[in-house]
């Protein structure tokens, strides 16, 4: 996931960089953050190699954040748009621009909330796009949502899907293979045969041994994947 972060003020940029980077890898992975005090400059880069999420201040010199973006809707690489301001005034003119999210400059903790919750929508509109071939009981294939997938646990040679509906979907293939597929949007492995998806995470027990899903389903966290529940739920509090 490419994003650029657009911001005239230094001191600025290096906060909204910061606060990208810590809030970021909660909703997808191998994140790579460039910023910049040009607008030109980012889409010259964006030409070359297109970003996926452009962040900017509507105020800047040379080319501010209103023009940046209807330059950005006329090529052809299509990203989501997040405008940063301290006039709240401007929010009504953003929407021309359907952007994501207008983030309030403001005190840290209420910047980090809005952009959490900015990059969440973003992970939802981008997720809702991705599908996987499944065969339910009877044998038919269908083609499943991920976001509609809340756990997936292996049995055997195959995988068994579980959907927030209650249907189940069973695929010939390997934790291993799948875990690998799925990697970056937002599937955590918990144990040598299952997996889930953690926006659906209800509850983790104290002692980190089980994890409860919204849909009330209960599933044991292997020794050794611990860890990782640990230092994911606990980077995802800071925010």
């Amino acid at each position: 996931m490419r994003v650029a972060v657009c911001e005239d003020e230094e001191q600025f940029l290096i906060l909204a960089e910061r606060l990208l980077a810590e809030v970021c890898p909660k909703y997808f992975q191998d994140v790579k953050i460039d910023g910049y005090t040009n607008n030109i400059k980012m889409l010259m880069q964006h030409q070359k190699e297109p970003y996926d999420i452009v962040v900017m201040d509507i105020q800047m010199p040379m080319l501010d954040g209103f023009a940046a973006a209807e330059r950005l809707s006329e090529m052809e690489h299509e990203c989501k748009l997040i405008f940063f301001s301290s006039k709240e005034e401007l929010v009504f003119q953003s929407f021309h621009y359907e952007p994501v999210y207008f983030v309030r400059k403001g005190s840290t903790e209420r910047m980090r909330a809005e952009l959490s919750r900015a990059l969440k929508r973003i992970q939802e509109k981008y997720y809702k796009k991705i599908y996987l071939n499944l065969s339910d009981k009877k044998g038919m294939i269908e083609r499943v949502p991920i976001t509609e997938i809340e756990s997936i646990q292996s049995d055997k040679n195959y995988l068994v899907y579980y959907t927030l509906s209650g249907k189940e979907y069973r695929q010939r293939k390997t934790m291993e293979e799948e875990e690998h597929n799925l990697k970056g949007y937002g599937f955590l492995r918990i144990h040598r045969a299952f997996m889930v998806n953690v926006n659906y995470v209800a509850q983790v027990k104290q002692n980190l041994s089980e994890v409860r899903l919204k849909s009330g389903n209960v599933l044991r966290v292997g020794q050794s994947y611990r860890r990782i529940i640990e230092k994911y739920f606990m980077e995802t509090n800071r925010e």
